[in-house]
């Protein structure tokens, strides 16, 4: 049976890192990045925060883009920013278009301090600074069920394996 795994978390979490890893395990696996996904757009482009149209545009593209992978014996990596509503939709088309199918749902999380601390160590151009406090406020309204959450503040990049591990294994992930 082949997985979709939905790697999301607020910004400088490690979501990127996380999910090429995991993407790298399996010997027939696809990696979507969902900002790539969303920076095709150019001309009248608007952020998906500021427009719920560009936002559901982009989760457009990635459930077909995951459904094809499946289609093709992949598993899906998917790393982007995803918040219970949009992985319920994302579901709800995938399980309607494929059969013998688990989403995997994961939301990485490190509190406040920390994140702000790996937002400082990632090259100038692809700091969030105050945008990831903006989304754990974000994540913390969505009333997330706590079995989604994968708390990483005391890991550091040597635990990598332990959470890759982590994530493949434990049940209550399972969407």
């Amino acid at each position: 049976m082949n997985r979709i795994y939905i790697i999301s978390g607020p910004a400088g979490v490690g979501k990127s890192t996380t999910s090429k890893r995991l993407a790298e395990l399996f010997e027939h696996s696809a990696y979507i990045e969902g900002d790539l996904i969303n920076h095709m757009v150019i001309g009248g482009y608007l952020p998906p925060w500021e427009s719920e149209e560009s936002l559901s545009l982009v989760w457009e593209n990635i459930a077909d883009l995951s459904i094809n992978f499946v289609q093709a014996n992949k598993n899906v990596i998917i790393d982007y920013v995803a918040f219970p509503e949009e992985v319920e939709k994302l579901s709800q088309k995938i399980y309607a278009e494929v059969n013998d199918i688990e989403v995997i749902y994961v939301v990485l999380w490190a509190d406040r301090d920390e994140l702000l601390k790996r937002d400082a160590l990632r090259i100038k151009e692809h700091q969030m600074g105050e945008r990831c406090l903006e989304l754990v406020k974000e994540f913390e309204s969505k009333e997330l069920e706590k079995r989604f959450i994968f708390n990483t503040t005391n890991l550091k990049p040597s635990d990598l394996d332990e959470i890759l591990l982590n994530i493949r294994e434990n049940p209550a992930f399972i969407y």
